[in-house]
């Protein structure tokens, strides 16, 4: 509960310092802290700079940007921090409800075959790199034990060992749950069924 709280509010925190430097508008919140009168963005100068607008005799004056970045920041840290903390705790409950499916399958699936049509690169290559596998989206022509056989979209975490054994035309051991064809579960222990990716896996006959 602790790490989600805390995840929340650093994510609001990279989100109001993202969106300060998009919409320099958005430094206006500071100016109850930082100026008596109205703050506002310097008009025609890019970037992050202000000038407060006095309200009694209508004086303009520049206020340093660290001054309204430091204000600002955390107030919209502080407004982001709930839609943040729902968006994430909803992603969650997303997440453990796949992987609940996920082992309800495998726990009743039944080995069959499946030829690879074809192998699309999926997500950042930076990170694949880093974690030494590969997210891709499949395209399979599975033949179940039982049954007519039928194309699937799936999404698999291949690592860096079993990549080469992934070409166009191989035929590999899957596991399937008969009744939700869709989702093809590798039999090999150098790939893995990518849940975070399965928003909606297809299968058409």
């Amino acid at each position: 509960m602790i790490s989600r709280l805390f995840i929340c509010l650093v994510l609001g925190f990279v989100l109001g310092t993202i969106g300060l430097t998009i919409v320099p508008d958005l430094g206006r919140v500071a100016g109850p802290f930082v100026c008596d009168g109205v703050l506002e963005p310097e008009p025609r100068v890019h970037g992050l700079r202000y000038r407060c607008v006095n309200a009694a005799d209508g004086r303009v004056l520049p206020v340093p940007t660290d001054r309204v970045v430091f204000q600002t920041i955390p107030i919209l840290a502080g407004v982001l921090f709930a839609p943040v903390c729902l968006v994430l705790h909803r992603l969650e409950q997303r997440g453990r409800r796949l992987q609940q499916r996920i082992q309800a399958d495998l726990a009743t699936a039944v080995p069959a075959q499946a030829e690879v049509l074809r192998i699309a690169q999926h997500g950042n290559l930076k990170r694949q790199i880093l974690m030494r596998a590969a997210e891709l989206k499949l395209v399979l022509w599975v033949q179940p034990p039982n049954g007519r056989p039928y194309e699937a979209i799936v999404p698999w975490l291949v690592e860096e060992d079993g990549v080469g054994q992934l070409r166009e035309g191989a035929v590999l051991p899957v596991r399937i749950n008969p009744l939700r064809p869709q989702f093809v579960y590798p039999a090999q222990p150098w790939a893995h069924f990518a849940w975070w990716l399965a928003a909606q896996p297809t299968a058409s006959r």
